[in-house]
């Protein structure tokens, strides 16, 4: 991960935390030849330092955390499957916030290009990061309006 420019992963993601986030959120893994290609998180619960971080922002129906792509198959497009995946499971008025390490500008181009916005920034886990917000305003189909006989 280091030779990736990600860091800011070692130590919270070793084995025993993502054991333990497979337990408590819904994890979801994008498969391709029987292969894991990618995964990705969400809970109704933020992360354990959101708190600290930013401790005006405002709270989310869900947070999305550990969205990854294997990095031989990064820029192969799943990372924007399992986002829009993520942001499909929303219903009308429902948020969903994740973070961003500032040092990694080419996600952060990543979340805007997908409607995200930044909220706010802070230090966590002794890094810059920014808390991203996204939210689906209700639509007639998803209140499952039917016309008139």
């Amino acid at each position: 991960m280091q030779s990736q420019g990600m860091s800011h992963w070692i130590g919270v993601y070793d084995l025993d935390s993502v054991t333990q986030q497979i337990k408590t959120k819904s994890v979801y893994k994008l498969v391709l030849s029987e292969q894991i290609k990618a995964c990705v998180a969400l809970s109704p619960i933020p992360a354990p330092y959101y708190a600290d971080c930013w401790p005006d922002a405002p709270m989310a129906d869900w947070y999305l955390t550990m969205l990854a792509v294997m990095p031989d198959e990064q820029q192969s497009g799943f990372g924007s499957i399992l986002l829009n995946f993520a942001k499909q499971q929303l219903t009308g008025g429902e948020t969903l916030q994740l973070d961003a390490v500032a040092h990694y500008p080419e996600l952060l181009r990543f979340y805007r290009k997908h409607g995200f916005t930044q909220l706010t920034s802070g230090i966590g886990l002794g890094d810059r990061r920014y808390l991203f917000g996204w939210s689906l305003s209700p639509s007639p189909n998803r209140l499952n309006m039917k016309p008139v006989d």
